[in-house]
């Protein structure tokens, strides 16, 4: 779970930027990562016209890489998860997309904090039930905190609820895919995930490189804010 840090007075030029390349390569449905590694449907000409192709691409890049905001995320390998927590009773489980979104929701607050800034939190809506839960999530983080494990995680200093409540707005804001800035941060995700996985994974390299992950804004001190992945224990 992740995709894009950014300030506001960023979101309007950012969205400028996004409408030209569209316009540029005459580009009509959504900038989704998965649709276009498939090459199918209305992206099925990458596959075909060669030159378009390899002009969108490097346009694509040139603006993940120049944009303005930074990808962040909290990615967790799913197997590392189950054998870390398989022994925990069910009821005693967290749910892996509570814990994604915990965590990825306090380390933004976090760095709002510092800046003295609201956090609004957009996320694409993905179904009536998945929604109710991320909305779920969100209100028992402002009214509660974030009630990790002391024992494992007084070294990241997790915030209280009053922290939430002064920084983090009353409820998350849902998206379509027709959302710019939601295809912006769909884009950023693939490869900060990915490259987990593959480190050489070009796009994650052109994202590490131009310094566009949060990780690249952060402190020595504020390390523990960066791109969380979660349960890779041996990978």
């Amino acid at each position: 779970m992740g995709g894009l840090l950014i300030r506001e007075e960023d979101v309007e030029p950012t969205i400028d930027d996004l409408q030209a390349l569209r316009q540029k390569h005459a580009i009509t449905a959504p900038l989704h990562s998965t649709k276009i590694r498939s090459q199918k449907n209305d992206w099925a000409w990458l596959g075909v016209d060669h030159q378009r192709a390899e002009s969108f691409y490097s346009d694509l890049t040139s603006f993940l890489c120049s944009m303005r905001g930074h990808a962040t995320a909290c990615v967790v390998h799913r197997p590392g998860y189950q054998a870390r927590y398989s022994s925990h009773p069910p009821e005693a489980r967290w749910l892996l997309c509570k814990s994604a979104y915990w965590i990825l929701v306090e380390r933004a607050t976090k760095l709002a904090l510092k800046e003295q800034r609201k956090l609004i939190v957009h996320v694409e809506e993905t179904g009536r039930r998945e929604d109710r839960a991320i909305r779920d999530y969100h209100t028992e983080l402002r009214a509660a905190g974030a009630n990790f494990n002391p024992r494992t995680s007084g070294k990241y200093s997790p915030l209280i609820a009053s922290d939430f409540e002064s920084t983090l707005m009353v409820s998350p804001k849902f998206f379509t895919k027709n959302s710019l800035l939601g295809q912006v941060a769909d884009l950023l995700l693939y490869p900060i995930v990915k490259g987990r996985y593959d480190p050489t994974y070009r796009p994650y390299c052109d994202l590490i490189a131009a310094q566009r992950t949060i990780d690249s804004a952060l402190t020595p001190a504020e390390a523990g804010l960066g791109v969380k992945y979660y349960c890779f224990d041996g990978v």
